[in-house]
């Protein structure tokens, strides 16, 4: 289901006409008798609505709605391509705000929630607000996507700033969506870069449509297919998230977990194929990451925080997986998102 409102001036109003209108013969020629189409456009008191339901077999109840009268907002829109060889977006978490994406090309692995799939052109990636998460490319292709950061998302029946419940997983294809989310993606993007009101309001029209598309497409079967390991692979992954910065030892993790080291160890590498050291040392990184982008804080004060005594072991290890040092990581995030610190 898509519900877009307009209340403003006329030209942005025949602009998302046209877009939508675009859209939805598309719609209409695919899907049918499915297809609710509602356009109604009161020039005199400037405001547009367009309509578009198609509940593949769902019942309205059981479509994905926002909570009345809260609708997302959009705090950055960024295209990048995430490849072997480029600078790492350690794991990390948002705790203020959510984040979508959308991969329009190449292949890699995601994980979220504590969960892991591999990814694919056309696949849209959901991230809860809180839940850790990580994009890494295959070492064949670069992984090209749209990443929207969105504040303000509450969905029925669904905690504030979560896209989807854990067991339905954080993977879905757009399927036969993909040239919707292509354009809706595309749209966004080119009007959040021109920081203009009239893009601004043409942005705030087209981001409810995009998240309401992605969060009523249908789970992926990637999401049942996980190993008989996977839940105890979470606890630990789980363990690890909440208690990185402290001084862990592989004894200790075990001792909390009430297991061996060896077996603990083998089961996370099976699941997530790095050490429970390993994926440790990224979330720090990643955390380290937030910091450096979103703070003044110093290197020194921010290996403290991320749990690092010596601040030059601390550079070692963040420049060897993020492929810069903290310092130079920072102005080069603040360049190519010219000073926002939002993510």
């Amino acid at each position: 289901m898509i519900l877009l409102y307009y209340s403003g001036g006329y030209g942005v109003s025949f602009f998302l006409r046209f877009v939508l209108r675009k859209i939805l013969k598309y719609c209409t020629k695919s899907r049918g008798s499915n297809l609710v189409y509602t356009d109604s456009c009161g020039l005199c008191k400037n405001t547009l609505y367009y309509t578009h339901i198609y509940t593949g077999g769902k019942s309205m109840a059981e479509e994905i709605r926002f909570v009345s009268g809260q609708m997302p907002s959009l705090l950055y829109a960024t295209k990048q391509i995430v490849a072997a060889s480029a600078i790492t977006r350690a794991i990390h978490r948002h705790e203020r705000f959510t984040e979508m994406l959308y991969v329009y090309q190449g292949a890699g692995q995601y994980i979220a929630g504590g969960y892991s799939y591999p990814i694919r052109t056309g696949d849209i990636l959901l991230y809860n607000q809180g839940d850790l998460h990580e994009v890494t490319s295959s070492l064949q292709h670069e992984i090209g996507t749209f990443c929207f950061g969105i504040s303000g998302l509450q969905l029925r029946g669904l905690p504030e700033g979560h896209f989807t419940r854990a067991e339905n997983g954080f993977v879905r294809p757009a399927m036969d969506e993909i040239d919707h989310m292509q354009a809706l993606s595309e749209l966004i993007y080119e009007h959040a870069e021109r920081r203009t009101s009239y893009s601004d309001e043409i942005v705030s029209q087209l981001l409810p449509a995009l998240v309401l598309l992605s969060a009523n497409l249908p789970p992926d079967a990637r999401a049942a297919d996980q190993p008989h390991n996977l839940v105890l692979a979470n606890r630990i992954r789980q363990y690890i998230g909440t208690h990185f910065p402290e001084q862990l030892t592989l004894e200790d993790i075990g001792e909390a977990m009430s297991m061996s080291p060896y077996h603990l160890a083998h089961i996370f590498k099976e699941i997530t194929g790095m050490s429970p050291i390993h994926y440790m040392i990224r979330c720090r990184v990643g955390e380290a990451q937030n910091l450096l982008i979103s703070t003044d804080y110093s290197a020194t004060q921010i290996a403290a925080i991320v749990g690092y005594t010596n601040v030059n072991h601390f550079n070692a290890i963040f420049a060897k997986l993020v492929g810069l040092p903290p310092i130079r990581y920072r102005r080069k995030y603040l360049e190519n998102m010219q000073g926002s610190r939002l993510q």
